[in-house]
């Protein structure tokens, strides 16, 4: 059983920092009042793989001269319906008050709360994007996911990959597995307008024949980064439901 959530340096995190998970675009601001604000995608945003003072948080697709999935042959869209639950709570657990959800239908987000240490926090987002869809033949999964996890959120500074991108399969869906990339990272985030370092996992699978995307974030602390086995028993508890994602 979790005790009920005092003040602590995790407390301190959330109230400073207003994090952007790369599924979405995020406004932050001081009617956020600190929180983790995760908001819908634009439309219009351009697609980077590079980072910039103020990148947008959702990398658009580009065209590539090779894509790393075979063609699609379907002429139009169907909006998916599916879900993500996480099955295994013996590392982390449903949490609430830090991040501050969106109200657009088209994304979700849980939060959650390392058992072992409460300074550690994240999330398992889902995004339901047509663009996807519609760029697919252009860039595929795997370069998409890749770009994805490589950029760097709103008001994280310095970010870098640690360790990876790794393909992995761990989280699992219809078919057995919802293979993805994962990786470590470490970026210094303003808490509370002081420069605060960070030490994550992330994890992102876009999935273009569904028009879907799926991220998992876990942030700690300098430090206080839990192991790479402990994060891994966090992705194989994660059931993806309604979709077949097959190979990147």
């Amino acid at each position: 059983m979790l005790v009920a959530h005092t003040p602590s340096r995790t407390h301190r995190l959330a109230l400073g920092l207003c994090l952007t998970a790369s599924l979405a675009l995020s406004a932050c601001g001081p009617a956020h009042k600190g929180q983790l604000t995760v908001e819908p995608a634009g439309a219009s945003a351009e697609a980077s793989t590079s980072s910039s003072d103020t990148p947008s948080s959702t990398p658009s697709p580009t065209p590539s001269e090779s894509p790393s999935s075979t063609p699609s042959t379907a002429a139009t869209w169907s909006r998916p319906s599916f879900t993500v639950t996480n099955e295994d709570s013996s590392v982390w657990s449903s949490s609430s008050g830090r991040i501050q959800k969106s109200d657009n239908p088209d994304i979700t987000l849980d939060e959650y709360v390392v058992n072992s240490n409460q300074d550690c926090f994240g999330y398992i987002a889902t995004d339901i994007n047509e663009r996807y869809f519609i760029t697919r033949n252009a860039i595929g999964d795997k370069e998409l996911s890749d770009i994805a996890i490589r950029h760097q959120p709103k008001l994280f500074s310095d970010y870098q990959i640690t360790q990876g991108p790794t393909a992995v399969e761990a989280v699992r869906d219809d078919s057995g597995n919802f293979p993805g990339y994962e990786a470590a990272f470490s970026t210094t985030a303003t808490i509370s307008g002081t420069p605060t370092p960070i030490d994550g996992y992330r994890f992102n699978r876009r999935v273009g024949e569904r028009g879907i995307g799926v991220e998992v974030m876990l942030m700690c602390p300098q430090g206080t980064l839990i192991g790479l086995d402990q994060w891994h028993t966090i992705l194989t508890g994660i059931r993806v439901q309604g979709i077949d994602a097959g190979a990147m």
